[in-house]
């Protein structure tokens, strides 16, 4: 496998941005059978560390998130700040947000990405601190951005 971004040959997950998680979710329910799932939040400020557009941000959202064999379905709503989640709701309505992959060295991924014009927009910390996330601007050629989820577990050192 060529290894320039993936670090294991799948997807992780689809998110969907909305104005209403709950009304999106309950529709995906209906829609495939599976059981609403609990709603999720953004870490608190302390714990995110959140940077969007290179600035530290306090950036919220309403999550759920249906988990599948092969893949998880988030549905997103963003928190009234400026977020890389909330411009592209108001920019292009709600739909897909990003692909995320799972990623064992963010910061050799995020070197990669940047060198191919894909600038990094938001990152931060998971809620429950055992992880980090980063989206890049892809939209332009992929029609969403990428997500790259990297877990303290299986995370690579650094260099």
């Amino acid at each position: 496998m060529d290894k320039r971004l993936l670090d294991e040959d799948a997807v992780m997950q689809i998110c969907f941005v909305t104005h209403d998680v709950q009304k999106s979710a309950k529709w995906f329910s209906d829609l495939t059978g599976k059981p609403l799932p609990p709603e999720g939040g953004a870490a608190d400020a302390d714990q995110a560390q959140a940077i969007y557009e290179g600035k530290p941000a306090n950036v919220g959202c309403r999550i759920m998130m249906f988990e599948f064999g092969n893949i998880d379905v988030e549905f997103l709503q963003p928190g009234p700040e400026k977020s890389a989640w909330r411009d592209l709701l108001e920019s292009r309505g709600p739909g897909c947000h990003h692909i995320a992959f799972r990623t064992r060295n963010l910061t050799r991924r995020n070197a990669y990405l940047e060198k191919q014009g894909h600038r990094l927009l938001q990152r931060g910390e998971f809620d429950g601190g055992h992880g980090r996330y980063a989206y890049y601007d892809t939209v332009a050629d992929l029609g969403a951005m990428i997500e790259l989820l990297e877990f303290d577990n299986d995370k690579e050192s650094q260099s």
